[in-house]
């Protein structure tokens, strides 16, 4: 009898044990390779660090994002700044299906295609667009793609959605549900989102008028660089009064660089008690 006590009593510290140490497995879905980096490089540094499993996933090829560059010779490269940024974050993996850049569609064979990856990921949480009208047809598009396709998913657990915000609808006001501090891994941040320089130091500096000035400055480059990471990192009133809910008054002082998100309408919904096993880099000591 006290023989099968302990043997009950090991089973079950082994099962708390495994509780705890239960990491969630992540995904992230968007529009462009660099977008990932963008706006949730931060938190997928973090998540990495703690031992989760993370996929990207772009739905087009980013075949347009040059004024230079032919599209297929474009899209090569692009593929090859995304492994880098793969390396650097310690993702699991980066995919990039191959839809032209600024033609998306949301139509059947992609919505097919997207329920077929995220089955075959099996993901605990998926970060994908907020989804409106206006803005950029590719961002928009991939956020209604990811919401028709979580209404058909064949995932033998529960899947919760998150919303990111873009350039668009970053200007909408809203309060997030949830506010991350990612200033310990800023600078990680930055490197993958600095591997992308067809982008970051090439495209978007053209479209500043800049491009010549920035391939012949370094210092135009870092700040280049650091500017498209803060545009979307930085402490806003409305992201402050959530890292004060998460991280509490004093610590949230502190923080200096931030990504916010929000819980979608579909898939899991949870409780606030939930929120530490998909976000565990929030400790609710």
């Amino acid at each position: 009898m006290m023989k099968l006590f302990f043997c009950l009593l090991l089973s079950l510290c082994q099962i708390v044990i495994n509780a705890q140490q239960a990491k969630p497995k992540v995904m992230m879905i968007f529009a462009h390779p660099d977008e990932g980096e963008v706006y949730m490089g931060g938190i997928t540094s973090l998540y990495t660090s703690m031992g989760c499993e993370v996929k990207f996933l772009s739905l087009t090829n980013g075949d347009r994002g040059h004024h230079l560059m032919q599209p297929k010779e474009l899209a090569k490269r692009r593929y090859k700044e995304a492994m880098k940024a793969k390396e650097i974050l310690g993702l699991k993996e980066y995919e990039i299906f191959n839809y032209h850049d600024g033609n998306l569609k949301n139509k059947k064979k992609i919505r097919k295609e997207v329920i077929e990856n995220i089955n075959a990921w099996e993901p605990d949480l998926v970060f994908t667009y907020y989804p409106a009208e206006g803005g950029h047809n590719d961002n928009m598009t991939a956020g209604y793609i990811v919401r028709e396709a979580a209404q058909s998913l064949a995932i033998n657990k529960p899947t919760l959605f998150m919303y990111v915000r873009d350039f668009h609808t970053y200007k909408f006001a809203y309060i997030p549900d949830i506010a991350i501090d990612i200033t310990s891994v800023w600078q990680n941040k930055l490197a993958a989102l600095g591997a992308h320089e067809s982008q970051v130091l090439e495209f978007n500096a053209y479209g500043k008028g800049q491009y010549d000035e920035v391939q012949a400055s370094k210092k135009l480059q870092e700040e280049y660089l650091y500017t498209n990471a803060y545009d979307w990192s930085h402490i806003t009133p409305e992201n402050f009064i959530t890292l004060e809910y998460w991280y509490g008054k004093e610590n949230a002082k502190s923080i200096k660089f931030v990504e916010s998100f929000e819980f979608a309408e579909f898939g899991l919904q949870i409780t606030l008690d939930k929120v530490y096993f998909y976000f565990p880099m929030i400790t609710n000591e």
